[in-house]
């Protein structure tokens, strides 16, 4: 404390209270002025309830009823405001059905790939003569410890390779041991061999009502049902990453060039629209007409191995999205024998807003083509996905991977000796995929996808009794070639020329959960835009000019009755 000696020794305070006594005044001063603040606010605010609380002229009881109705308001206000948060962030999704109606034009026809039933041409390789071969072998074998020379290796990897096409019931009779249970890129060259070609599978082609070659329609494809035959499916350069996947052999032998169409954008028919299946690739599907966009006969030779895959006949039909890898599944059409199979296709098209891109793929429940990197995919989907997963876990638990899948080496090929192990993988992803483990594939739908569906119709169809009646007319030379094989038909064309498409979009933008929960603040507590700027008034600006003002006053006050007390100085 401060202060000036006078004549008689005593010392002079010109602070009263001093320093400390100053801010405790200060303090209790500053709480009495909040407290008519708040006060004040309750007398004046737009909220419902609240100025009955300060009123003058309310009894006790009064305001302690209308202060619980208030906060049981608030509480309730904030309940239902958390219900409406949780839903935005959980559920911000919502599929409806699309306004307009999609054309078959719009979409790309489906990729059909057929897989014959007939999986080894006994004129090339009698399965069931090695299979008889080799199983006495193998009794020697063990008898004797006999060693396999070159030519006998390669025999042998040649049947254990076409023998994952096969049907084999108990395959570890045959089986040589750990020392063989590998194979490698040969598998493919063996069954490329082996398998039906063009001539043996397919007796003539249209598309759009011209006759076509097979082949230039057509493209061999490897799946785990074997050599099989595709059409529009997109080259393999631009489904597949070759820097990345193995070059010993293909997966899909097509090299038609994308023309006019992309995946984000679809087909652009600004300069061609009168002749789209020419001048577009993949192929646009086509109104329905009078005739199918594609007819195709096929055959399959009636001489068949009695052992392999002896048990089916005809043909099994995939149809996928041309950006999809072909491949075999589960679920496929049948084309038998002496049958007309008539494929009426449709599809569901599901497109979605771009404003998806800022929530998380889990909550959208898809992936933007950009999102999702796969190692051996340039195109993200979900099939393209699941089999480089499968892929992986294969090769993870078993060390080898299925000629099918992609991998980027080559030298280790499972054999039927890893059946189990197989097995054992496909049903390790398919549990971590719903456990959401720590190694999940995550494989979900794109974002903007096409899905195909077609209902088959079944005819008979006896094109040797046709060939009798020309034979009888015209005596047609190679009428004993045509005989020995059995033929079918398949009619494939859209049900109808327009199809419902669905949209995926926000259920709850930043708009519209404000909105929600001003109808609530509202609906509960009569709270508006100018009620929140009331309460920001009060926080700031009015609070600011209370204290200030007050501070002015106390400064004013010290200058103007200021005292002098004398103590006695010791």
């Amino acid at each position: 404390m401060e202060g000036e000696v006078d004549e008689n020794g005593m010392v002079i305070i010109t602070n009263v209270y001093g320093d400390v006594c100053i801010r405790k005044a200060r303090r209790k001063r500053q709480k009495l002025l909040i407290k008519e603040l708040m006060y004040d606010y309750a007398n004046n605010t737009t909220l419902h309830g609240l100025p009955y609380v300060t009123r003058n002229g309310l009894t006790r009881l009064e305001r302690v009823v209308w202060l619980i109705m208030f906060l049981t308001s608030v509480c309730l206000c904030l309940f239902l405001i958390s219900k409406v948060w949780y839903k935005w962030q959980t559920s911000p999704v919502i599929v409806t059905v699309s306004e307009q109606l999609v054309p078959v034009s719009m979409v790309p026809f489906p990729s059909v790939t057929i897989c014959p039933q007939s999986k080894c041409k006994v004129s090339v390789y009698n399965f069931t003569a090695k299979n008889i071969q080799w199983k006495k072998f193998k009794y020697h074998y063990r008898l004797n410890g006999s060693i396999l020379n070159e030519t006998m290796v390669k025999d042998a990897a040649k049947y254990y390779g076409i023998s994952q096409i096969c049907d084999i019931i108990d395959f570890s009779s045959y089986s040589l041991g750990e020392k063989y249970r590998y194979t490698d890129s040969s598998i493919v060259d063996n069954l490329l061999e082996i398998s039906p070609d063009y001539d043996d599978v397919f007796y003539y082609c249209t598309l759009n009502g011209k006759g076509r070659s097979c082949a230039d329609i057509f493209d061999k494809v490897v799946t785990s049902e074997g050599i099989c035959y595709t059409m529009n499916s997109l080259a393999a350069s631009d489904i597949l990453r070759t820097e990345t996947i193995q070059k010993d052999y293909f997966y899909l032998n097509s090299s038609k060039e994308i023309k006019g169409w992309s995946l984000e954008h679809g087909y652009s028919y600004e300069n061609n629209h009168s002749n789209p299946s020419s001048s577009y690739y993949p192929m646009p599907g086509m109104p329905n007409r009078a005739s199918p966009d594609v007819e195709i006969v096929l055959r399959e030779y009636h001489v068949r191995d009695k052992l392999c895959n002896a048990i089916r006949s005809g043909f099994k039909v995939y149809i996928q999205h041309p950006t999809d890898l072909p491949q075999s599944s589960l679920y496929y059409y049948a084309v038998l024998n002496s049958q007309v199979s008539s494929m009426a296709l449709s599809f569901s098209i599901l497109n979605s807003s771009e404003r998806l891109r800022s929530y998380d793929a889990e909550i959208r429940q898809c992936y933007f083509p950009d999102e999702r990197y796969l190692k051996y995919f340039k195109i993200y989907t979900a099939s393209n996905c699941m089999i480089e997963c499968l892929s992986n876990i294969t090769y993870e638990q078993c060390g080898c991977v299925e000629f099918y899948m992609p991998h980027s080496s080559s030298k280790k090929i499972c054999t039927q000796y890893d059946d189990d192990c197989i097995e054992t993988a496909r049903e390790t992803m398919l549990h971590r995929e719903s456990s959401q483990g720590d190694y999940v594939c995550h494989c979900l739908p794109s974002c903007n996808s096409v899905d195909y569906d077609a209902e088959i119709l079944k005819t008979d169809y006896n094109l040797q009794k046709l060939i009798d009646i020309y034979d009888a007319i015209y005596k047609i030379p190679d009428k004993e070639e045509l005989n020995s094989y059995n033929y079918s038909k398949m009619e494939i064309y859209f049900k109808k020329p327009r199809f419902l498409s669905m949209r995926r979009s926000e259920l709850f933008g930043i708009i519209d959960f404000l909105s929600n929960c001003g109808g609530l603040l509202g609906l509960f507590l009569g709270f508006s835009f100018l009620s929140l700027m009331e309460i920001i008034y009060f926080l700031t600006l009015r609070l600011c000019c209370t204290l200030k003002k007050d501070l002015e006053e106390e400064k004013n006050e010290k200058l103007s009755h200021g005292k002098e007390i004398h103590l006695e100085k010791y």
